[in-house]
């Protein structure tokens, strides 16, 4: 209640204070230069709104975001891959030179056959011509001796030999030294069971994906808040830009004055000179501050991605709007702390970085339990060429079961260190929450903070204006010093200073509590359909 009264009290000695000397705020000549109105109103206005957009469009740092969003969702289609059979087809084509000790051996077994039947006849033959020899000796007449005479016997014995010589020239010529080899084979595998590797596996991704988006949209959250601090930090650069104006047209005048008592003889060149600095001192002062707002328009341009990080003359940053009664009103820390935790992007991918270091647990079980795949396939071999029929091929069914025995105990390792991942995942969401609370509160006071500074730095700029106004009539009528002129101008510019930076630091802080909940988030950004239902889960 205390709250509103001053803040009604104030508005309505501001009223007072504008009807009676004019509003110092309208006073106060444009930042844009002083083309005129028309030339103004011709500039497109930006505003937060769209600055923020536009910033969400097209920032290259959202952009890589988003890239790794994509590269998380292509993980996923690789786990899911894992539920289905793997079909490979192979093909095979060898040449093999045969070393000399194979090939001297293939010769061997190619004339091997025409060497034994050449010594079979021969040694029949022989036989043969034993017997007619021995039938002669004792004059018993044998038909054979008649059919058998040396002469032809003779005659078969050099043709058999010939003939053996002959086949066993071309065996040895029909042995190649390179032998072709040709394969072709088509098969099927399918994992019957791996210990439920498949089924965390795509759990492990599947967070892993959802925790990718959250950080896509924490990189939001940080963004618009970047944008807004770069925005306000251009507006409150220009309201300086237009106090320094003010102050150079405010001694400009009083230098007109003083050198127009010089010549009529009621004035002094001091004070002349006094208002000659003045006016410099203002001057510096406006140059200062064009610097610094020319300096935060091309921070401002960097984050929207504009070309060359030029903020575009064509455009203007809105004018510094009334404040309402609600801007002064003190929100509900515990109520603004509950939705922050709720729905904080960071505080999200923590919670889904618990469920994939959790499944990554049920993963590393695996390599305990038998790997079983079942298998077929349809096989062809040819050598020599590679003109494969229907009678080459082969068929093969089978299942392969394999379980590990022992492997150094790095499988229990494994599966350690995925508990110890899981409880480290715990503790990081333990103290993400405690951080967002912080944040939300730490917020929450700088908001109350900057409500009570712009209604006192308000009450304090209309009585300074009062107080200068005072001392400047006395001053013209011959009844106030110059030093008291000076010091009232100084002190008037300084309560300006600070109220431009109360107005906007308030509307700062609204901002950055709004960013500590994550409601910037929801305004500018629709959560994709995964984190709403994680969240969901996680409530």
């Amino acid at each position: 209640m205390v709250r509103w009264a001053m803040a009604i009290m104030i508005a309505l000695s501001v009223a007072a204070a504008s009807s009676q000397s004019g509003s110092q705020e309208n006073a106060l000549p444009s930042s844009e230069g002083t083309a005129g109105a028309s030339a103004a109103e011709a500039l497109e206005v930006m505003d937060l709104d769209t600055a923020q957009r536009l910033a969400i469009a097209d920032n290259p740092s959202l952009k890589a975001a988003e890239a790794r969003v994509r590269q998380a969702r292509a993980r996923v289609k690789q786990a899911q891959a894992l539920w289905y059979p793997s079909i490979d087809v192979t093909a095979s084509a060898s040449n093999t030179w045969l070393s000399e000790r194979s090939y001297a051996g293939a010769r061997l077994q190619a004339i091997q056959p025409g060497w034994s039947q050449f010594v079979s006849t021969t040694q029949t033959r022989l036989e043969a011509r034993i017997l007619s020899d021995v039938a002669g000796l004792l004059g018993i007449t044998v038909q054979s001796q008649q059919s058998l005479g040396s002469g032809n016997l003779n005659q078969l014995i050099f043709r058999d030999l010939r003939d053996s010589a002959i086949s066993t020239v071309y065996a040895r010529r029909s042995i190649d030294d390179s032998v072709e080899d040709y394969r072709v084979s088509l098969t099927a595998s399918w994992i019957v069971f791996n210990g439920f590797e498949r089924k965390f596996a795509n759990a492990e991704a599947r967070f892993g994906f959802m925790e990718t988006e959250a950080a896509y949209l924490e990189a939001h959250r940080l963004l618009l808040s970047a944008v807004a601090q770069a925005y306000h930090a251009a507006q409150l650069a220009r309201e300086n830009v237009a106090i320094a104006e003010s102050d150079i047209a405010f001694n400009e005048r009083q230098l007109t004055e003083a050198k127009a008592r010089l010549r009529v003889g009621s004035g002094s060149l001091s004070d002349e000179l006094n208002f000659e600095v003045r006016v410099n001192a203002s001057k510096a002062s406006v140059i200062s501050s064009r610097q610094e707002y020319r300096t935060a328009l091309i921070a401002l341009a960097e984050l929207l991605a504009l070309p060359e990080a030029a903020f575009p003359e064509s455009k203007q940053l809105a004018p510094l709007t009334a404040e309402a009664l609600n801007d002064l009103q003190a929100p509900d820390s515990g109520v603004l702390v509950a939705l922050g935790v709720r729905q904080r992007p960071d505080m999200l991918q923590q919670e889904l970085a618990v469920k994939r270091r959790k499944a990554g647990i049920g993963r590393n079980k695996a390599p305990f339990y038998p790997t079983i795949v079942a298998q077929a396939s349809k096989d062809a071999s040819r050598s020599s060429d590679a003109r494969f029929g229907e009678d080459d091929f082969g068929a093969t069914v089978g299942v392969n079961v394999q379980y590990n025995l022992f492997a150094g105990g790095g499988d229990v390792a494994r599966l350690k260190e995925a508990k110890a991942a899981h409880a480290e995942a715990e503790w990081n969401a333990v103290e993400t929450e405690l951080a967002v609370a912080s944040d939300v509160r730490q917020r929450v006071e700088e908001l109350k903070a900057a409500q009570d500074q712009l209604v006192l730095q308000r009450a304090n700029a209309a009585f300074v204006q009062q107080n200068r106004d005072l001392v400047e009539h006395e001053y013209a009528a011959g009844e106030g010093s110059l030093v008291r002129l000076n010091e009232a101008q100084r002190d008037l510019i300084t309560a300006q200073g600070n109220l431009a930076f109360a107005r906007v630091n308030l509307r700062q802080a609204w901002h950055n509590l709004r960013t500590a909940t994550a409601e910037t988030v929801s305004a500018y950004t629709a959560a994709p359909p995964h984190i709403t239902s994680s969240k969901t889960k996680a409530q």
